[in-house]
C-alpha cells in the first residue's frame, strides 16, 4: 500500500467524515421536530406483522431523510475536494448517490404512509438498475478450488447477480433495524472496514468517498439513536444505507488484489445476511412468509437470552466488527491498519453509547 495511498486520502477521508458528521447532527434535531409535527413516529409496543415494536415511548421514525441529506453533503464537498481520485469513477458515484436518493425516497413514504412490497421490490431494482447500467456489476468469483484464478459471468448472469445483491442485500439490513442503535453501528464499523480495505490503492477514490461519507453520517446518527433512542432511521435509512453498502461492495473500485476480489466486502457486511438467511429458512419452516415482520431476528434471540437489549446489540456489533477484521485480514491489510480500524470502532461506538448513557442519566436525575 500503501503509504502513499494512505497520505493522498487522508484530507479527503478526515473532510468527508467531518463534513457528514456535523450535517447529520445539524439535521436529526431538525428532521426530528417535523416528524413530530406530522405524525411520523412509531409506537413503543405496538403490534408489527406478528411482533411488536421493541423501543419506548413514541419516537420519530424517518432519521434517514438526516442521514442522507449528511451524506449527500459530504460527497459534493469531497468530490470538489478530490477530483483528480474521482474522475474515471463518476457516472459510478452518481449512479450511489441517484440510487440512494430513490431508496430514501420510498423508504420515506413507507414510513410515513406505507407503501406495498411489490412497489418497494420494484423501486428496489429500480434503483439497483441505475447501477447495472452505469457499469456497477459483479462480473466474476474468485476460484479458490481450481486453476483458473477467476470465474468469470457472462453479461446476462452478471447483471442477474448484481441486481440480486443489491436487492437482498438492501433488504437484509433493513432487517437488522430492530433495536437502538443497532442497525447505525453496524453500518458504522462496515464501512470503516471497508475503507480501511479501499485505502490500500491510489485509484479507490469513490470508494474512500462513499465509505468516509456513510462512516461519519452513521456516528453523528448513532448519538442519538443509541439506546433509548430519540429517533430512529426508519425504512428510508435502512433502504438507503443497505443500497450504499452493496453497491460500494461490488464497485470495482474495491477489487484490492487478485485473491480477494469481491469476497473480502461480503464477508465485511455477513451479518445481515446471516440474519437474513436464518429468518427466512424459520418463517418458511413454520409457513409464514419471509417478509413478514416478526421478533425471530438475530437480535431478538440474543435479547431474549441475554435479557437485554443493550447487551444484544453490543454483541452485534462486536460480531460485525469480528467478520471486518476476518474480511480486511483476507483482504491483505496491513497490520497497522486493521488495528488501527478496531480502535478507531470500539472508541468511536463507545464513546457515543457512554455519551448517550450519561444524557439520560442527567435527564433521569433532573426528572
Amino acid at each position: 500500500m500503501p503509504r502513499d495511498a494512505l497520505i493522498l486520502y487522508a484530507p479527503l477521508v478526515l473532510v468527508t467524515f467531518a463534513v457528514a458528521a456535523l450535517a447529520v447532527a445539524w439535521a436529526v434535531p431538525r428532521v426530528r421536530t417535523f416528524a413530530l409535527r406530522v405524525g411520523a413516529v412509531q409506537e413503543g409496543g405496538a403490534a408489527h406483522g406478528l411482533g411488536v415494536r421493541l423501543h419506548q415511548g413514541r419516537v420519530p421514525n424517518i432519521g434517514g431523510i438526516a442521514l442522507f441529506a449528511g451524506f449527500l453533503a459530504a460527497v459534493l464537498v469531497g468530490s470538489v475536494l478530490a477530483p483528480a481520485q474521482i474522475d474515471a469513477y463518476r457516472a459510478q458515484l452518481l449512479a450511489v448517490v441517484l440510487g440512494g436518493a430513490l431508496m430514501t425516497l420510498v423508504g420515506f413514504v413507507d414510513d410515513v404512509w406505507e407503501v406495498s412490497a411489490g412497489v418497494r421490490l420494484a423501486t428496489q431494482f429500480a434503483a439497483a438498475g441505475i447501477l447495472v447500467i452505469n457499469g456497477v456489476t459483479i462480473d466474476f468469483i474468485t476460484n479458490y478450488f481450481g486453476d483458473v484464478p477467476f470465474v468469470f459471468f457472462p453479461e446476462a448472469l452478471a447483471v442477474a447477480v448484481t441486481l440480486l445483491w443489491i436487492v437482498g442485500f438492501t433488504n437484509a439490513f433493513n432487517f437488522i433495524d430492530g433495536l437502538d442503535g443497532l442497525s447505525s453501528g453496524v453500518a458504522a464499523i462496515a464501512s470503516l472496514s471497508l475503507l480501511a480495505v479501499a485505502l490500500q490503492l491510489p485509484d479507490r477514490g469513490v470508494s474512500v468517498l462513499l465509505l468516509a461519507a456513510v462512516a461519519g453520517s452513521t456516528l453523528a446518527f448513532l448519538r442519538h439513536n443509541s439506546s433509548p433512542a430519540t429517533i430512529t432511521m426508519g425504512d428510508s435509512g435502512a433502504y438507503f444505507l443497505g443500497y450504499v453498502l452493496a453497491a460500494v461492495s461490488v464497485l470495482g473500485a474495491l477489487k484490492v488484489t487478485a485473491a480477494v476480489a469481491v469476497a473480502a466486502p461480503i464477508l465485511i457486511l455477513a451479518l445481515p445476511v446471516v440474519n437474513i438467511t436464518q429468518v427466512t429458512l424459520r418463517r418458511l419452516r413454520r409457513r409464514q412468509s419471509p417478509a413478514l415482520a416478526a421478533n425471530d431476528h438475530l437480535h431478538d434471540l440474543l435479547r431474549e437470552r441475554s435479557g437485554s437489549p443493550r447487551i444484544a446489540v453490543y454483541l452485534l456489533w462486536g460480531a460485525t466488527l469480528a467478520c471486518g477484521v476476518f474480511g480486511m485480514l483476507l483482504a491483505a491489510t496491513p497490520l497497522p491498519l486493521v488495528l488501527a480500524t478496531i480502535a478507531g470502532s470500539v472508541a468511536l461506538l463507545g464513546g457515543l453509547s457512554l455519551w448517550r448513557w450519561r444524557e439520560v442519566r442527567r435527564a433521569l436525575a433532573r426528572a
